[in-house]
Formats: structure tokens, sequence, C-alpha cells
């Protein structure tokens, strides 16, 4: 019954993913969808993060990201997702502007390096030593 789920056959009142699951911790979040096979489908009101398997969605290929520079980019903030090899990164020309792009990150501000919904290990980088690293999820905000 499985290949008959898509959003190409979707119809009306039909669920789409065969076993949906509620959890509450983010790194049980990590981890489910570092495995692939898992939709991120939101969270509940209760503060649930709920999946959905088997995955619907592509995974999307990753972009041929330019590595920091060893000399250059000390001070960053790296991110990447639960099935991201290569981490993003953007630089600060000092350690006090990455800290600070790193603490609005952390307090859940919308105006940080991160604009859209997701979940994310980040990681700061001072001196081009890792000194801190931390799991984000942003959900969208409700509209109720």
């Amino acid at each position: 019954m499985t290949f008959r789920r898509s959003y190409e056959n979707a119809e009306s009142g039909q669920q789409l993913y065969a076993v949906l699951e509620a959890f509450k911790k983010p790194e049980l979040l990590w981890a489910k969808l570092a495995t692939g096979n898992y939709d991120w489908l939101g969270v509940r009101r209760n503060g649930r993060y709920v999946v959905g398997r088997p995955r619907l969605t592509a995974i999307p290929e990753e972009d041929e990201a330019r590595l920091p520079d060893p000399d250059d980019d000390r001070h960053r903030i790296e991110s990447r997702g639960p099935l991201s090899h290569v981490p993003r990164w953007e630089a600060y020309p000092s350690a006090d502007e990455a800290r600070d792009a790193y603490a609005r990150i952390v307090s859940g501000d919308p105006v940080t390096p991160m604009r859209n919904t997701g979940v994310w290990k980040v990681r700061l980088i001072l001196d081009g030593e890792p000194v801190e690293e931390i799991l984000v999820v942003r959900a969208l905000p409700r509209m109720v």
C-alpha cells in the first residue's frame, strides 16, 4: 500500500505516512532525521516533535562548500543539518562578534545567520578551536 503514498497521488483525507511518531527530546529528533528515513512534520501544541516515515521528500544534494581557511577564518560559526556531511560556516572579524552571533542563535533571536525552519548542530569556533556546540531546533511560528 505504501507505493500509493506520495504527494503526486495525494487524495483528500489520505494519510501520506505509514508511521507517525512524536517525542519531546530534540536529541531524538536529530537522531531520527539523521537516519534519512524520516520527514520532520512539525511541532504539536504540547511541544512534541512529529516525524513521519517512510521519508517522502527527496534528500537534497549538498553544495560544494568552501572549507574555512585556518589563517583567515579563525573566528566562525559552523552549522550542519542532520544529513549534512560538510558544515556551512560564517566567519567574523573578531572573537567578540562571533560570540555575539552565537549568543543570538542560542537565545532564538530571529535575526541570526539561520533565518529559516530546521534542525542544526551549531558550533562556535574561536581562534581556530571549537569552544561550544549546541543543538538548535527552529520550528515555524504558530499562526493561531
